[in-house]
């Protein structure tokens, strides 16, 4: 039996690129199977050397897929928010709306003023969050935990908020105009209902629909 060594590149895999025996290249190869002749019919031998050389190519598939970073990964997925370092960061006043914040950690985030209309903050964690001022218009609030939110004179027209938790939020001036909430919850916001929102005039007793 008789072997020519297969060599590729260390970088730069291409089918296209394997060296003929005696041929010399600068760059450095990196032995990946063995291509071999028998002279006779050797079943039991050719099938260990091909078997052999399948397990190499499968290690060089599994070394190409380790190299892929996580921050490649995450933007192939669309570089959800979940996880990002956002918590006690000073956002007010920014323009951040159509933003998605799914599931993100907003823990004491400031977006007082914050234009966050159309956002998404689907399962978020924002206990302590001030959203004093903001405008969440149409925003997702779904599954947000807003425990100990500050959601003052903020603007909630047409938001969503199914299974919120609003623990303790302060609502003084908030306009919760077209925002669709379960019985109890609309009984917890009202007891707690109180002024007018300073941009739009509605009182918040009244966007909450008070009885």
């Amino acid at each position: 039996m008789s072997c020519t060594i297969i060599n590729l590149p260390a970088r730069g895999l291409s089918s296209a690129q394997w060296p003929t025996p005696g041929h010399h290249h600068r760059h450095a190869y990196r032995q990946l199977a063995c291509r071999c002749q028998w002279g006779g019919s050797q079943p039991a031998h050719r099938d260990q050397t091909l078997k052999s050389a399948g397990l190499a190519l499968a290690a060089s598939a599994v070394v190409a897929a380790s190299l892929v970073t996580p921050q490649a990964a995450l933007a192939v997925s669309g570089g959800g928010g979940a996880g990002n370092p956002l918590s006690f960061q000073d956002l007010s006043g920014q323009d951040l709306h159509n933003k998605k914040y799914y599931k993100a950690e907003l823990r004491g985030t400031n977006f007082a003023n914050a234009n966050l209309s159309g956002s998404s903050l689907f399962g978020a964690f924002a206990k302590d969050a001030n959203f004093s001022g903001a405008n969440l218009r149409n925003a997702d609030l779904e599954s947000c935990d807003l425990e100990n939110a500050d959601l003052r004179n903020a603007i909630l027209e047409g938001a969503q908020v199914t299974n919120a938790q609003f623990k303790n939020i302060k609502i003084e001036g908030s306009d919760w105009t077209d925002v669709v909430l379960r019985k109890d919850i609309q009984r917890q916001l009202c007891s707690m209902a109180s002024g007018t929102n300073p941009v739009t005039g509605i009182d918040t007793k009244e966007s909450l629909v008070c009885l």
